[in-house]
């Protein structure tokens, strides 16, 4: 991304502007006249305030409007002179003096935002679904993004958490994920932390751990849950002073890293049952983001087919789900979560003809969930677990009933044979959030 437009009359600020970028091999379109939005096509705008005084607030409002992700850098003699112009209508504002000075620093900075604005929505666009709960979602991991604190995902597998992660790490260009399951509990202080040469049998050379390959970046922990004990410690540690101590080495390093987990477990019970510690659980659990199974948000399932269907759709071949194979999805309990039904879409799409996605062409294993199902009440070891299973099974009959019902809450309690409020009240103790 190297081209910017200027909007300036003919100066010596603007002559000047056009030289700093021409020797750097920017393209530079310069308009001494404003007659549209349409105008505007590069990613970056330069715009003189004292150029066009009788049009600044119509100008870049029509800017915002038409083209939100344009970088707008804004100039003038006296900026005190321009206060009146709300200040979201520009990225950056510079007196001329302060132009000279830092033009090309404040460029970088507004490419930085841009890219990443880039990625985060091409991130974003993978967490499809139009239920409250996605909705939800999506504007928890936005605001997220604006802090550095420490984030712990929790949900079932399958459900896109290592999406949000993703979605989350979008400012930083480097993203390092951990998968804690995989890692033998003998290698963990080695993985994350690195080693020195001579530190151990068979260390022959120094190894740089994850963590400080993160450095200035974000680390994605997932199945944190599996993470031993002895590892948990040496975590705890690196949240609160945010340095490391490779095996074998002698000082600490510091590191700069975002920290971001992920789990299916419910580590309350983990934690009750002495196989994660308490104090880490608070650590990571400053931003916390829940994930709802694909079986408590059934409206997205059409928009998360659709998606599958695009990605996968041979090229050249047009798909379409049908109403009836659309029915068949709806009533899937969905076991594996998300990446069940693309493993059915894309499975369907190999033997499928193109035109409409017939009911016979999905191949759902449907006694999975049903074999499933009744285990929940004998694996409960305890009133409280027993208690958290009805829990579970009525939020699921709620929110089903109400995506049944077109996501009208006094249609379902109506149909129910409850009063609105008692269902809303139901509906809040049970952390399910609606709609008003």
């Amino acid at each position: 991304m190297s081209s910017i437009q200027l909007f300036s009359n003919e100066t010596d600020t603007s002559a000047f502007i056009q030289d700093v970028l021409s020797s750097v091999n920017y393209e530079l379109e310069t308009f001494t006249a404003w007659t549209k939005a349409e105008q505007v096509s590069s990613p970056i705008v330069v715009w003189d305030l004292d150029s066009f005084a009788q049009c600044n607030v119509e100008a870049l409002t029509a800017i915002r409007l038409e083209k939100p992700d344009t970088m707008i850098l804004v100039y003038a003699e006296d900026p005190e002179k321009f206060i009146s112009i709300p200040n979201n209508l520009y990225d950056i504002i510079l007196s001329v003096e302060s132009l000279k000075l830092h033009l090309m620093s404040k460029i970088l900075r507004l490419k930085d935002i841009y890219s990443a604005k880039m990625i985060f929505r091409e991130r974003m666009s993978h967490l499809v679904g139009k239920s409250p709960a996605m909705e939800s979602l999506r504007k928890t991991v936005e605001r997220t993004i604006l802090h550095t604190g420490p984030v712990l995902i929790q949900g079932e597998s399958g459900v896109g958490k290592d999406l949000v992660a993703r979605a989350i790490a979008c400012m930083y260009e480097r993203f390092v994920t951990v998968n804690c399951s995989a890692i033998p509990d003998a290698l963990f202080e080695s993985e994350l932390f690195g080693h020195t040469r001579g530190a151990f049998t068979g260390a022959q050379n120094e190894r740089i751990g994850l963590f400080e390959e993160a450095n200035g970046g974000a680390i994605f922990l997932d199945e944190i849950g599996d993470m031993p004990l002895h590892a948990q410690v040496k975590l705890l540690r690196v949240i609160q002073n945010r340095e490391i101590r490779p095996i074998g080495a002698n000082k600490t390093r510091h590191v700069d890293v975002r920290i971001i987990a992920a789990t299916n477990r419910d580590l309350s019970e983990e934690i009750r049952k002495g196989r994660f510690r308490e104090d880490l659980y608070y650590r990571l659990n400053v931003i916390p983001i829940q994930i709802l199974p694909l079986r408590s948000r059934k409206e997205d399932i059409e928009d998360l087919a659709n998606y599958f269907i695009r990605q996968y759709a041979p090229q050249g071949e047009n798909f379409i789900l049908s109403p009836e194979a659309l029915k068949k999805l709806q009533a899937h309990q969905w076991p594996g979560n998300i990446r069940e039904l693309e493993n059915v879409i894309q499975r369907a799409l190999c033997f499928a003809n193109p035109g409409f996605l017939k009911p016979e062409d999905l191949q759902i294993d449907e006694g999975l969930y049903q074999e499933k199902a009744p285990s929940g009440i004998a694996y409960c070891n305890s009133y409280d677990e027993f208690k958290k299973y009805l829990q579970e099974q009525e939020r699921q009959f709620l929110t089903d009933s109400i995506a049944k019902n077109g996501g009208s809450v006094s249609l379902t309690a109506e149909r129910l044979g409850m009063l609105r409020t008692a269902l809303y009240n139901r509906l809040s103790r049970l952390g399910v959030k609606v709609r008003g």
